[in-house]
């Protein structure tokens, strides 16, 4: 069964070793996102300087994350810039919007909205990815509504069958790596990885974690109420690892 490619968020809670980044790629992950900037940490600049360093050095690729409260969305912009460029990252590299608001904040729409503005001044719309845990979504923090859909969408779900949103092209699976916290995803469509949607000649395909019928439908370019009559299926019935989808 042919797994969807990985992906590992580091930070400041990540191992700064070769020897633990060599763990990562024996798994199969060989795209990182580097935290690059924290609300209210100015000096983790430091932290994302060894990390995009081990990466770089094992032939990993790596891509920048700006974590945020979306408190001050012009100064988070600000650091955030300023590491990526001290860095060297550039433009084309992928960058992740992690989501994490302050319950005090009003207005955190606008915020993001304000947020995303700024940092597509120096990164490619297409190449912006917007993460967001499912809990803030359930409880009302973030609406879906608020984040444009042409933005790869990240959703922080772990130890869940799937993201839980159809509109999820990376789902964070687990938040636990070798006894360490550690955010490792799933990357449906290759947004990071590189790994797009996967045309086959197959007329079944073995369900693997983290699938729906929306992106089963989408990876292999098949109509979705298509794909659900073919199956005799709901749309709301789950679809489980290991479980016989016909495609065709």
């Amino acid at each position: 069964m042919t797994k969807y490619s990985q992906i590992a968020i580091v930070d400041s809670m990540t191992p700064r070793s070769v020897e633990y980044y060599e763990k990562l790629k024996k798994v199969g992950v060989n795209d990182v996102i580097v935290t690059l900037s924290r609300s209210g940490y100015p000096s983790y600049s430091e932290i994302a300087e060894i990390h995009t360093d081990i990466a770089r050095r094992l032939d990993m690729r790596v891509h920048a994350a700006l974590s945020t409260d979306l408190k001050s969305p012009f100064h988070d912009a600000r650091h955030f810039f300023s590491v990526y460029k001290y860095l060297g990252y550039n433009f084309g590299s992928k960058t992740m919007i992690m989501c994490h608001p302050d319950g005090n904040v009003k207005n955190q729409a606008k915020n993001l909205h304000e947020l995303l503005g700024y940092i597509s001044y120096f990164v490619n719309k297409d190449d912006l990815d917007v993460a967001i845990s499912k809990d803030d979504l359930d409880e009302g923090v973030i609406n879906l509504e608020d984040i444009p859909d042409y933005f790869n969408l990240t959703f922080i779900n772990p130890d869940k069958l799937n993201a839980g949103v159809d509109r999820a092209g990376t789902w964070i699976y687990t938040e636990y790596f070798e006894d360490e916290i550690q955010l490792l995803g799933y990357d449906y469509y290759g947004f990071y990885t590189g790994q797009s949607n996967q045309l086959t000649l197959d007329t079944e395909y073995v369900a693997q974690e983290g699938d729906t019928w929306v992106t089963i439908a989408t990876r292999y370019g098949v109509w979705l109420p298509k794909l659900l009559d073919i199956n005799d299926a709901k749309y709301e019935d789950l679809v489980v690892p290991g479980q016989h989808i016909r495609l065709f």
